[in-house]
């Protein structure tokens, strides 16, 4: 019988976009973002090596990039929080009192916050909420955005968490004529609980098993 597990988690992450027209593509232009996440993660699982695992987290993205040239000076920021749902097959190998894990799925997240500023020759200063839509015209920002998750880590048997992720975004979130997406890498830490009382006996034995 299948056992469903859940739990907190929070992590840290470093987020960068990238970007590329039909002419240029923008190598190295935006910087990093170190932002955070949170949220609660599932763990439905088949077999002792193998699970599926849903997440439901809050987590911020950006990008960031200043230019200095001759006549020209230009420094862009950006804020964005989503909502965001992977889902991800994990396998998983049993070493002593802990598995280590691999996994691979896709997310999706919806845009709930925007901030930004925007520094021109210290002349033109914009601040605020970005727009958010899809009007090639009008809007700076799509509201969604969708790509490939993997996720490496290690399980203790009682339910301490902690593993390394790289998001790849597969989804132009800007509007306009630039293809812009989000590429991000970040650890997270939590404990899942047993929702199942043998479950949760099990694991309680084998952790102080020698």
């Amino acid at each position: 019988m299948a056992q469903f597990r859940l739990g907190p988690i929070v992590g840290v992450n470093y987020n960068r976009q990238t970007q590329k027209s039909n002419t240029y593509r923008y190598e190295n232009l935006f910087q990093n973002r170190l932002a955070f996440n949170v949220g609660v993660i599932g763990d439905l699982v088949i077999t002792p090596w193998l699970s599926i695992q849903p997440e439901l987290l809050y987590t911020f993205k950006g990008g960031a990039y200043q230019l200095e040239q001759p006549n020209l000076s230009e420094e862009y920021k950006a804020n964005l929080g989503y909502v965001q749902l992977p889902i991800s097959l994990t396998g998983k190998l049993v070493v002593g009192k802990a598995a280590i894990f691999g996994s691979v799925g896709g997310y999706v997240s919806k845009l709930v916050f925007t901030n930004h500023s925007y520094t021109l020759n210290d002349d033109i200063n914009e601040t605020g909420k970005l727009r958010v839509g899809t009007d090639y015209f009008t809007d700076q920002i799509k509201p969604w955005d969708a790509g490939a998750r993997f996720k490496f880590g290690v399980e203790l048997n009682r339910g301490f968490y902690l593993a390394a992720f790289y998001d790849v975004g597969a989804y132009d979130i800007n509007p306009q004529f630039t293809v812009t997406r989000n590429k991000t890498v970040g650890v997270q830490t939590g404990y899942i609980f047993s929702l199942s009382e043998e479950d949760r006996y099990d694991r309680f034995e084998n952790f102080y098993e020698f």
